[in-house]
């Protein structure tokens, strides 16, 4: 395996444990934030969770993607997003249009108007038309904090039965660290906040959690095998040791999701944006938070080993 970091360094992460703390408490006072505002409906908020207009289109003639997702823009239409509808022998698509500035029945004619226009040489017709509600939109922000609640809880049982209790807190609280930052970043960078968001933040709750588990898994071997030595130099050595394995993992995948964020196009824009903030920090957070939340908690409350 290729070192780029070798085994042997002794960068003292645990000595300064404090900046991260420090660090960490302001990422997730922002993301902590940024649940408030979107569980109130506050903030850039994509047609999941703030409601909108359905409409459901035909074209006489074959229209890609892209060529809709072109045609769609608009000033009044601040989000479009757009599904196609399998019905063999037919170009059809479901347009989920969210225009705070239309009157509610005046989006789908609005739409017709823009389509005619842009797309001339096709006749589209409009097949129905529904709205999306308040209460709807609620019922997913709900779910997608359900979504996560259960994502962490699962993450707390299975450290606590893999390690113990005092890995299953740490574990825990760094992959929630991890998410209220991307979240709070997300937020205050004035980005829409939408269910992709909420399927990007899942996806770094696991990747998370296994750059985690590695460390920890370290930190169980050599305490077995260094009984005597001082724990605060257990927990050093072991995140030293998997420094390497570490770095390069994160830039590998980094090169990946930057690869998807420049070339995959807009529809997974956000995903991919909120993967590379998710890499990131998770890297941070498993270098200086997970492991010295043990070592404070340690140094607190004394455990043989």
């Amino acid at each position: 395996m290729l070192h780029l970091i070798r085994n042997d360094m002794n960068i003292q992460f645990v000595k300064v444990r404090w900046i991260g703390f420090v660090v960490s408490t302001v990422l997730i006072l922002m993301g902590l934030f940024a649940v408030v505002q979107i569980a109130r409906g506050k903030g850039r908020m994509g047609v999941d969770f703030s409601g909108g207009t359905a409409v459901e289109i035909e074209f006489q003639k074959n229209v890609t993607p892209d060529q809709l997702r072109a045609a769609v823009k608009a000033p009044e239409f601040e989000e479009v997003m757009q599904q196609s509808v399998t019905d063999p022998g037919h170009c059809k698509y479901m347009l989920r249009i969210f225009a705070p500035s239309l009157p509610t029945e005046r989006v789908s004619t609005r739409m017709l108007e823009v389509l005619q226009q842009k797309i001339a040489d096709n006749t589209v017709t409009i097949l129905s038309s529904e709205d999306v509600g308040p209460a709807v939109s609620a019922h997913l922000r709900q779910q997608a904090f359900m979504a996560l609640f259960w994502a962490m809880l699962g993450i707390l049982l299975y450290i606590w039965w893999r390690f113990d209790f005092r890995f299953s807190v740490a574990a825990t609280i760094a992959t929630l660290h991890d998410i209220l930052a991307v979240l709070g970043v997300f937020y205050f960078m004035g980005q829409e906040i939408n269910l992709l968001l909420v399927t990007a933040l899942l996806t770094l709750a696991g990747y998370s959690l296994n750059d985690t588990v590695v460390v920890f898994d370290r930190i169980r071997e050599n305490i077995r095998l260094r009984r005597k030595d001082e724990y605060n130099k257990i927990v050093n050595d072991s995140i030293n040791e998997t420094l390497s394995r570490t770095i390069i993992t994160s830039a590998t995948v980094f090169l990946v999701v930057l690869a998807l964020f420049i070339l995959g196009g807009e529809v997974i824009h956000a995903f991919s944006m909120a993967m590379l903030m998710g890499i990131i920090v998770g890297t941070y957070s498993s270098i200086f938070i997970a492991a010295n939340i043990v070592v404070e908690w340690n140094n607190r409350q004394p455990q043989a080993h």
